[in-house]
């Protein structure tokens, strides 16, 4: 299958826990390429503390690995913003890096809990910023551990879900596996992505995009790889 398009990539080199070199960084969009995607955007972290990321940091990275190979997929850049105060804070004053398109944004959060203003805060950001939350790899966020449905309200309430592809055969865990089993039964994920963070990181994605295809079909594959993702790019909830 061909067409691809990854939302959630750590490519661009020696930013965060991703790529360390610009030939790591290619050698994960080949791997990328061969499997299918011919569109990749870089999703760099943007967390205070750990990887305190701004805004221009982040692009002149990206702009430090261009020009890129002829063969590989095309590139993109936004980011993976952890959604604490300071990050909320940027993304209202529009000092963030949503998707292509600035209709939807990645967001990923503490591993055991939610904020307790998520709702009204991802109502601000559709309200003030007009941007579709896009909640990363919600299979390893212990809250949905405990309680799928907190996703199930969320939804309801605007946002969209990416899968960790590689979530489904295992990289993280048994929980987190059981999780993303549980919410793609549910129909709750609204596109899928790599989430690669090195070039051996693709063969769990390829391996989770056969799992699929075997349980649920090609048409499957295409809407968390290609539909979903130009959806969310266009600002829209895929159903």
């Amino acid at each position: 299958m061909a067409g691809f398009l990854d939302l959630h990539c750590h490519w661009v080199a020696g930013i965060d826990d991703g790529a360390k070199t610009v030939a790591d960084g290619i050698a994960i969009l080949a791997a990328l390429g061969k499997l299918g995607f011919e569109r990749v955007v870089a999703t760099p972290h943007m967390r205070p503390g750990l990887f305190d990321n701004t805004k221009p940091a982040l692009v002149a990275a990206f702009e430090r690995m261009l020009p890129l190979p002829a063969h590989l997929p095309q590139v993109e850049l936004a980011s993976e913003h952890y959604f604490d105060d300071v990050v909320f804070t940027r993304l209202l004053a529009g000092e963030g890096l949503p998707y292509p398109g600035e209709r939807a944004v990645l967001l990923e959060f503490y591993e055991s809990d939610f904020p307790l203003s998520l709702d009204r805060r991802f109502a601000d950001l559709r309200v003030k910023r007009r941007l579709v939350p896009v909640i990363a790899h919600p299979e390893r966020y212990q809250r949905i551990w405990r309680d799928p449905d907190v996703l199930e309200r969320l939804v309801d309430a605007g946002a969209a879900a990416l899968l960790d592809t590689a979530a489904l055969v295992g990289k993280y865990g048994r929980k987190p596996r059981k999780t993303a089993e549980e919410l793609l039964e549910r129909g709750l994920y609204h596109a899928a992505c790599s989430d690669a963070h090195r070039a051996s990181d693709v063969d769990e994605v390829a391996e989770g995009i056969r799992l699929i295809a075997k349980r649920y079909g090609d048409e499957e594959v295409d809407f968390l790889f290609r539909e979903g993702p130009l959806a969310l790019l266009d600002g829209r909830i895929p159903e």
